[in-house]
């Protein structure tokens, strides 16, 4: 099964690092980002990847090659002008082979979410789509109670969400492409388009996975540490 990840877009919450750094290159605990993304694929046996990239895919390109080092088979789809997640995928469709499902990873998380036991899901049910899912997402702000005049009762600093999240890693069936087109969102728009379509979206809950987004600055510090509490550093 191929595998886009998505490295795309101009990664502006990580300015300025940005602005001369891809961002699936920014260094995490000595790594780049990208590293930990595809190494952790491979080893749950998705090696035949996509990378979509907008800003600086040389540095990708040197670093990783042609994957065989990380025991992958990497192609590099440069991106003039970034379209949307799911604009991004509609632009590759000529490299997923006719009729076949495919997956969908965003470059910019980190967690062990079990790809393998998604995708054995999805061919199960030969959904449409088969979104990832986890629990226990930390919010990114502080969370207030007030009473009815207005006295602070309750603040809890990014307190883990009680809602199932999407986990930005997708698999999506040959009866996707309907509903791809520049400048769609899989998340703003796709997703609920297939719901409100009565399509077979189904969700792929991984109770036990760890995740986290790192897309801002003041997020590689705790990154890092993250990596260093599960032993990958």
């Amino acid at each position: 099964m191929k595998t886009i990840v998505l490295l795309a877009g101009h990664a502006t919450r990580m300015k300025p690092l940005s602005d001369y750094v891809n961002k699936g290159m920014i260094p995490v605990a000595g790594r780049p980002l990208a590293e930990y993304v595809l190494t952790r694929l491979v080893s749950q046996g998705f090696e035949d990847i996509i990378l979509a990239v907008t800003r600086f895919p040389k540095q990708l390109e040197s670093y990783f090659g042609d994957g065989s080092r990380l025991g992958a088979k990497i192609e590099y789809v440069h991106r003039p002008e970034p379209s949307g997640t799911a604009g991004e995928v509609h632009a590759m469709r000529e490299l997923i082979p006719h009729g076949e499902s495919f997956m969908v990873h965003y470059g910019d998380i980190l967690t062990n979410f079990d790809v393998r036991a998604m995708r054995e899901h999805h061919e199960a049910t030969g959904a449409t789509a088969t979104i990832g899912l986890v629990t226990r997402v930390e919010f990114h702000a502080g969370v207030a109670e007030l009473d009815e005049e207005g006295r602070l009762i309750g603040f809890v600093e990014k307190p883990a969400m009680p809602h199932l999240c999407h986990a930005a890693v997708d698999i999506f069936g040959p009866g996707i492409w309907p509903h791809l087109a520049p400048g769609l969102d899989f998340g703003y728009d796709v997703i609920p388009a297939l719901i409100e379509a009565g399509e077979q979206a189904r969700g792929f809950l991984d109770e036990s996975a760890w995740w986290m987004d790192v897309g801002r600055l003041s997020d590689l510090e705790p990154a890092a540490e993250m990596l260093r509490r599960h032993g990958l550093v």
